[in-house]
């Protein structure tokens, strides 16, 4: 009865060690959005002090494998916020690993389907409000986003705080609903969109309405690719501090998608906002 009540002893406190060590073990994930270029208040020594005070193993990048040698060197660098502030990093901390999360060869899909410029779409719907030939339904929905974005512009010489704050996501977060939603109600609906044409790299030709579709399906594979290879660079670096960093206008979608896998992925979510 001795030796049975050691043996249960010992089985439980493994098992909450066992516990205690998978708790201390979780991978803990936080998502940092950002500006690529400076700001009043944002540059690259604002990005690089967070990472330095996080110290995380692995910082996941707004790129593709086409700026990193086969070993994940970097083959391609750029002057802006987030990669100016990693290479500082990387010469401090060296045994931090960098990985890329973006859709491959984002650039080479955009120009192939004719979507670099979706901004010919909202240049031709301004020039119809300023018309008149848009209805009240649509002059609404043109009007409200240029509302929200003139919103977000004002955020430009803002902290890193004020970016990643609940309030910014939700303006954000509403703002793409209109890019993305509402404004592609007004091409459909409008044969004005149907009639004009653009050359893609291709050279094929397609309508503005078909332009903006292409466009808004590509921005939300997009994000989801984003969210895969965020899962997948942390199931091949278990229980590691991962920082995110990417720019402000996705993170709300990352955020909104990750929040629900973090039981069944074994993940903390952590979001900067201090």
């Amino acid at each position: 009865m001795y030796r049975l009540l050691i043996i249960t002893f010992c089985l439980n406190s493994l098992l909450f060690n066992a516990q205690i060590n998978n708790k201390k073990q979780k991978t803990e994930l936080t998502i940092i959005g950002t500006v690529h270029f400076p700001t009043k208040n944002i540059n690259k020594d604002t990005i690089y002090s967070i990472l330095e005070n996080l110290k995380p193993d692995i910082i996941l990048m707004e790129s593709d494998m086409t700026n990193f040698n086969s070993d994940f060197t970097f083959k391609n660098t750029y002057d802006e916020n987030e990669w100016n502030a990693i290479i500082k990093y990387r010469t401090n901390f060296k045994n931090t690993l960098f990985r890329p999360i973006e859709f491959e060869g984002r650039n080479n899909y955009r120009k192939q389907n004719g979507i670099q410029n979706p901004d010919v779409v909202l240049n031709e719907i301004n020039v119809l409000d300023s018309l008149n030939i848009l209805s009240e339904k649509h002059k609404k929905i043109w009007s409200r986003f240029i509302e929200l974005s003139g919103s977000l512009n004002e955020l430009d010489n803002n902290s890193l705080k004020a970016i990643n704050s609940t309030s910014t996501e939700n303006l954000v977060k509403e703002r793409q609903f209109y890019q993305y939603q509402k404004l592609k109600e007004i091409v459909d609906e409008n044969d004005e969109f149907a009639k004009l044409k653009f050359e893609t790299a291709t050279k094929d030709s397609i309508s503005f309405r078909e332009l903006y579709k292409r466009y808004c399906y590509f921005e939300e594979l997009r994000n989801r690719t984003i969210i895969d290879n965020v899962l997948k660079w942390k199931d091949k670096y278990p229980n590691k501090k991962i920082v995110v960093l990417i720019g402000f206008y996705h993170k709300y979608f990352l955020v909104n998608e990750l929040k629900w896998k973090q039981k069944e992925n074994n993940f903390e979510l952590k979001e900067y906002n201090k």
